[in-house]
């Protein structure tokens, strides 16, 4: 193995346990997202817009729900579950790792989209009180995309629009689990 791969493997190794959803799905799982996301990882560098790049979440976060299953009831994952992880592996490997290169991580990192944990998805209720009080489990596609949309509106209001989604979820988590103040203590 070259150095690079092993990088990469490394990257996404660390990326997929990051998200820390990998505990809720059947066993065996965690092989087939990073095998996915190792075959989706090549076609970034190709993407020439954001259309081309919601078209490539969508793909993988179909592909996640017809092939993932849950632990618990073997039932089959939700398109949020895997929009995710897929949002969590992007984060590190293209906003934190700024790869496959610098260029194309900086184009695609306009794109990423906001990796919604529970506590963000209740502070989002705020500007929508129709989506679910839950988790990922229970997000379809068109949940998905209006809670990005509400990301969206959060950024606007409380930034200036001057921050990404990713950005903001950054900010958000820390806020929300109240990091920063933990830290100073």
């Amino acid at each position: 193995m070259k150095p690079e791969e092993a990088k990469t493997k490394n990257i996404i190794d660390m990326a997929i346990g990051f998200s820390a959803m990998t505990r809720v799905f059947e066993k065996k799982s965690t092989e087939k997202i990073v095998n996915k996301f190792e075959s989706t990882l090549p076609q970034i560098t190709s993407l020439q817009n954001d259309r081309a790049f919601q078209n490539l979440h969508d793909d993988f976060c179909q592909w996640f729900t017809q092939n993932i299953k849950t632990a618990k009831k073997s039932s089959p994952a939700s398109y949020g579950q895997g929009a995710k992880v897929l949002d969590v592996a992007l984060k590190v490997y293209v906003y934190y790792c700024r790869l496959p290169d610098p260029k194309t991580a900086e184009q695609t990192a306009k794109w990423l989209h906001a990796a919604i944990d529970t506590e963000m998805l209740k502070h989002l209720k705020k500007y929508d009180k129709g989506i679910p009080d839950s988790e990922a489990k229970v997000v379809d596609k068109d949940t998905y995309g209006t809670l990005q949309e509400l990301v969206r509106r959060d950024i606007k209001r409380r930034f200036k629009d001057s921050i990404l989604p990713v950005q903001w979820d950054d900010i958000v988590w820390r806020e929300l689990n109240n990091k920063d103040k933990k830290n100073k203590k």
